[in-house]
């Protein structure tokens, strides 16, 4: 399963804002046995941009992750450009924490 973590542009933080807003995500591959690989860091091209459009968009630029990590997700994720299930908030963290919060929900799945 592949995981996107909204990235801010400070090192090691979780993006404290709206996730689509994000500049950047930190995809992860999650294993079988739980193990994080960093995949790569992926650059949002439609960070700055709002509405219908960028729904279309950001589900095009993340259609080959199955989890959205971030520190919270705006209107437009209820209404969907991402599904309920297939994200994660854990506020504004750093990237050690999110870490941390994706394995012990793994865990206790």
């Amino acid at each position: 399963m592949r995981v996107a973590i909204a990235l801010d542009k400070e090192e090691g933080r979780v993006y404290p804002g709206p996730f689509g807003h994000a500049p950047r995500y930190a995809i992860y591959e999650v294993g079988e046995d739980g193990s994080l690989r960093l995949l790569e860091v992926r650059e949002n091209p439609h960070a700055r941009e709002h509405g219908e459009e960028k729904h279309a968009k950001m589900r095009a630029l993340l259609q080959d992750v199955a989890l959205k990590v971030g520190a919270r997700f705006g209107h437009g994720g209820s209404q969907g450009a991402f599904p309920v299930a297939g994200r994660l908030e854990v506020g504004p963290v750093s990237l050690e924490e999110a870490l941390a919060l994706l394995k012990a929900r793994r865990n206790s799945a």
